[in-house]
């Protein structure tokens, strides 16, 4: 989008942002948006142009600690966070800690977007080489991270309390969340009274947000199964054990785990997405690997799932007289959950500075977050902010993920927001 759009969008709003300012004592935040909102543009394409992949955001950490260099109230926290950066913003009144979650790295996805700041990077993946790409928009989060806490340096003399700021790496492999939580990002007095955190989302437009209260996202786990057989040719198989045939009716009685053992009350999702065995149409391999995605929301139903996989897959084998499947479980990131409290109290800010109408609620989906680390510490949060275009299809993880910049000075005010309400509640006198 033009600078010029950009600017029209934001005007549009200031009618519901100068009456949230007059209904209450509190900072101008329209104002101080309108102050940093170009900054903040700058630095999303900055991030954009300068993809890093999971745990090598070297030059992401730099420019985030410059950044934070440049402001008041402002102190970084030491500690081993590899390539994240913590940081605590104080205000001048004594009061509660509440913290605000980004993430920094980018995906392995070569950009399509045509767009002047368009990431031309490339690094190496998997022993090969990819292209790199903010296809998640994790410089948007950044961006908004960044210039909300300005604004709230700028108000901090007002301020009451504290805002521990966490960038954190490696979102996308899901181990930064809890490799920041094993560093100790919430001991030495670190620990917020809540978590809060926001994922840009192409299906809401921008100037909107929404929210899902309870279960927002899934136990994201997975297993490798490596089938067992006896190999041979493909013309006498009576003489063999038969591992892809094996595998075949494992793979449909998986799905029989989902539709007959399952709480039709508990989502629950096995699928497998990987199957490889053999190199010869005539010959029959000693074994099949599949590999799947297992998908839940309650702890309960995890450890089920786990159980009945690996259940289902000895028991078809010992029906085969084959040997003994290896069955390799990973235990991923956990379902996301929102405190209700917490998410009430938020859109209470929402439909006060954005309206009603730009306030909405989503469905619980099965995809996965490792945010949810955190608010398994704390009440946790994370909402989404609309960054769709009107009639334009877009989507996550896409190589034309082209997020609407209208959304940034939108992210910005209702972070700062949310944040100061949560200092400011009357709960914490």
């Amino acid at each position: 989008m033009r600078r010029k759009g950009v600017a029209a969008f934001f005007l549009a709003l200031l009618p519901h942002w100068a009456a949230a300012h007059a209904e209450r004592n509190a900072p101008d935040f329209a104002a101080f948006v309108a102050k940093h909102e170009a900054r903040a543009i700058e630095e999303r394409r900055w991030f954009h142009a300068h993809p890093e992949l999971a745990l090598r955001e070297t030059e992401t950490r730099a420019h985030i600690l410059a950044a934070l260099a440049e402001f008041s109230g402002i102190e970084i926290v030491d500690g081993d966070w590899g390539t994240g950066v913590v940081a605590i913003l104080r205000g001048d009144e004594p009061g509660p800690l509440v913290a605000w979650r980004a993430d920094m790295d980018a995906l392995p996805i070569a950009e399509e977007t045509g767009r002047s700041f368009a990431s031309t990077r490339t690094d190496t993946s998997e022993g090969r080489t990819v292209g790199l790409m903010h296809a998640c928009g994790h410089d948007i989060h950044m961006s908004v991270a960044l210039g909300a806490a300005r604004v709230l340096s700028d108000a901090r003399a007002m301020m009451r309390g504290s805002i521990l700021f966490i960038f954190q790496p490696a979102e996308e492999t899901g181990a930064g969340a809890a490799q920041m939580i094993e560093a100790g990002v919430f001991e030495d007095g670190r620990l917020p009274k809540c978590i809060l955190a926001l994922h840009d989302h192409p299906t809401l437009l921008a100037g909107r947000v929404g929210s899902c209260a309870g279960y927002a996202s899934a136990n994201v786990d997975a297993f490798r199964l490596t089938v067992k057989g006896k190999g041979g040719h493909g013309a006498y198989p009576h003489e063999t054990i038969d591992p892809v045939t094996l595998a075949a009716e494992i793979v449909l009685a998986l799905q029989t785990i989902v539709a007959r053992e399952i709480s039709v009350d508990r989502p629950a999702v096995i699928s497998v997405g990987s199957i490889h065995g053999g190199s010869k149409s005539s010959a029959i391999p000693d074994e099949v690997v599949l590999s799947a995605t297992v998908r839940s929301r309650d702890d309960e139903t995890r450890a089920e799932l786990q159980a009945r996989i690996e259940r289902t897959a000895r028991g078809h084998a010992a029906a085969a007289g084959a040997p003994e499947p290896v069955l390799e479980y990973f235990l991923g990131t956990p379902a996301g959950y929102n405190d209700p409290k917490l998410v009430a109290e938020a859109r209470e800010v929402f439909r006060r500075v954005l309206g009603e109408e730009n306030d909405l609620v989503y469905e619980p989906g099965m995809g996965g977050e490792d945010f949810s680390y955190f608010g398994r510490i704390v009440p946790g949060f994370q909402f989404r902010l609309g960054v769709g275009r009107e009639g334009v299809e877009m989507a996550l993880h896409s190589s034309t993920f082209d997020p609407d910049e209208a959304a940034i000075p939108v992210g910005i005010r209702v972070v700062a927001e949310v944040l100061w309400d949560q200092l400011h509640r009357a709960e914490n006198d």
